[in-house]
Parts: C-alpha cells; structure tokens; sequence
C-alpha cells in the first residue's frame, strides 16, 4: 500500500510542531525518520495514525483520503506501535489476539488465533503465551507490542522506536525480522529511530526533520556528514564498511 503524506501541519495549542511535511512511502520498504528529540518524529507518526488530528495537509492510503475512513476501516490499513505500550493483565497470546480486534465481529475466528500464534513465533515469544504480560521486562513487552501490531496483519506499519528497550541482539533480531516481514509482504512500514547506524542497516529511505520541518527526503545518499551537522548538529564521518554507510561521530577536541 502505499502512503503519501501532503504539506502536513500539526500544533499543540498555538505551537506548532510539525510544519509542510511530504514524503511517500512504498510497498515493501522501510522509511525511517529521523531527527534530535522533540523535532515531531512521533508526533508525525500520530498524525498519520489519526490519533492526532492534522491541522492541514492530507494523507492519502493508495490515493484514498485517510480522513474518510472510520476508525475500523483505518486500523485494518494501519498498525500502530507506541513508544511505550500499555498492557492490561493478561497472557501474552490474549495481548497479541488483541490486534486482530478490527477484524473480529462476534468472536475470534481459526483465522485470528493462527494469526496470533504466527506473529509469536515470528517474534520468538511461543514460549511466552500463557504468561502474564506484566511479569515480562521492558524489552520483552515491546517485543509483545511488535506481535500485536504483526498479527494485526495491516498493509501499513508505524512504529514509534521499537527498539529502544532492546538489546544489541534483540534489537538487529526485531529490525531484521521486520524488514524481512516488509519485503516478503509488501507492507509498508515506517520507523522512527535513534540509532543512525541501525536506520542505515535497514531502513530503504529516510526523512530527515530539523526543526519541525523537512530538511530532506531520499536514499542513503541523503545521510552525509554535511546533513548530520544540519540536523544533529554532530560532525561526523560517513565511512562504508561491507557494503554499508557507516556514520562514526567526532569527539569533541577530535579530528575526524
């Protein structure tokens, strides 16, 4: 499916955060956006998601206005993964079912439990279904919120750092899982995350934010040590090792 966002403009009262942002993302690519904290990376995110109303601006599903779509409708598009994800008590399988809500009518069908137990093998949490969700760490609850938003089995994917509670390992085992997931399905996904050299790995394109608005839009070739210094206000090489852009920051006093 693919998403196009159109001079969006979001304000919290009278500030206003994010300010003209276009960009379109693909069928079977990742698109990271990318900037300092409080630059309205996740806040563009509620945008597209409908949990924030837009105060000008368009975003369009495969050309359909998203603003024509009932609450139902949208979330069978678009999963929507938060920073941080709130649980009630109960099993770990019961918390993933709980994506296929927008499809279920009067009960859950085969269909909604195998979806369920796909995505807990996909995240490697099978061994964690009759557990309480709150007896997990912070990591393994934001791997149950990657399940969910999996079995939600919706062409669209927003997730709102997603790896910020893992470890190294986990956090290449989720990254890696959901581009594959992404390129097999031809979902469209798109991140918010710290970690350049993470984004770098996995991400297709990017939307780099300064100041609430675009500074840029495009491939690697976007992530250059002039871009960094504009956006992060960071000096630092863009090197390339294996095959891949790799971004190592100066020190201060260190010359590069």
């Amino acid at each position: 499916m693919k998403l196009e966002v159109k001079e969006l403009c979001f304000s919290y009262g009278k500030r206003e955060v994010v300010r003209n942002i276009t960009f379109t993302a693909n069928a079977g690519e990742v698109t990271a956006i990318l900037g300092v904290n409080g630059v309205g990376k996740s806040t563009l995110l509620k945008c597209v998601s409908r949990i924030h109303r837009p105060r000008s601006g368009e975003i369009l599903l495969d050309g359909e206005n998203a603003v024509s779509l009932s609450r139902r409708e949208l979330a069978r598009r678009i999963a929507y993964v938060a920073q941080s994800c709130e649980f009630a008590d109960s099993t770990v399988f019961d918390a993933v079912l709980l994506g296929r809500l927008p499809f279920v009518r009067w009960d859950v069908t085969d269909r909604d439990l195998a979806a369920a137990r796909e995505a807990l093998d996909t995240m490697g949490l099978s061994s964690f279904a009759m557990r309480s969700v709150r007896q997990l760490s912070g990591g393994e609850r934001q791997r149950v919120a990657l399940a969910r938003a999996l079995a939600q089995q919706s062409p669209v994917l927003l997730l709102d750092e997603p790896t910020s509670s893992l470890d190294l390992n986990r956090q290449l085992e989720a990254l890696s899982t959901i581009r594959e997931i992404v390129r097999q399905n031809r979902l469209t996904a798109i991140v918010t995350i710290h970690d350049l050299n993470l984004a770098l790995r996995f991400a297709d394109r990017f939307l780099l934010l300064k100041e609430g608005e675009p500074y840029g839009f495009g491939g690697a070739e976007l992530i250059t040590p002039e871009s960094l210094l504009a956006v992060y206000g960071v000096r630092a090489a863009v090197l390339t090792h294996s095959g891949r852009k790799v971004i190592v920051p100066e020190r201060k006093g260190e010359k590069l």
